[in-house]
């Protein structure tokens, strides 16, 4: 199963990222979502309700990021088990760019079923898949509509210039070599 597909959000998109990362804001937006637990700055645990194909059940699964470049995106990493409906594994690739004024959200997500999930075809998966998409980003989009828009925060500092080509003593150590060697050179040939 593949999905690609973008969404402009009506916000900066150092705003969006806080937002995509904050686990009160995805338990808001997604979908029958019960519970969403941040285990680490990369790594989410969750639980969802959701009904595919007629099958009702509760999910827990796992988000993990990597790549990481906030405001710009992220690789995730997912699997969901449900006890009886089977298992939901994928990647996704998540990318922001600012894009007049607010902030494009491209996607592509890879994943595959097992169990009952994928006994119900691959057509029925995408299309629950699809709309837990298109019902997570309206939610998202109506959120972030509300939200008073922040400066971006400033740049970190440039690091500070360490070693010896950035001392002025650097400098003077070079043309005592220089004048060494050619003093020797004159003197000793």
């Amino acid at each position: 199963m593949r999905i690609a597909d973008a969404q402009w959000i009506p916000s900066t998109p150092h705003q969006t990222w806080d937002a995509l990362v904050d686990p009160q804001v995805l338990q808001k937006c997604l979908p029958g979502c019960v519970e969403v637990r941040q285990l680490s700055p990369a790594e989410y645990a969750l639980t969802l309700r959701t009904k595919i194909g007629g099958l009702e059940h509760d999910y827990q699964g796992e988000i993990l990021l990597s790549d990481v470049e906030p405001g710009r995106g992220a690789m995730l990493a997912f699997e969901g088990m449900g006890a009886a409906a089977g298992l939901a594994i994928g990647t996704a690739q998540l990318t922001l760019a600012e894009k007049e004024n607010g902030t494009r959200v491209s996607y592509t997500v890879a994943g595959m079923a097992g169990g009952k999930l994928a006994e119900l075809g691959e057509a029925v998966v995408l299309k629950a898949g699809q709309k837990i998409l298109d019902k997570f980003f309206a939610a998202f989009i109506e959120h972030m509509s509300r939200q008073p828009r922040t400066a971006p925060p400033p740049p970190p500092p440039e690091p500070e210039a360490t070693g010896m080509a950035n001392s002025s003593w650097s400098w003077a150590v070079v043309a005592l070599v220089v004048v060494a060697l050619v003093g020797y050179h004159l003197l000793y040939q």
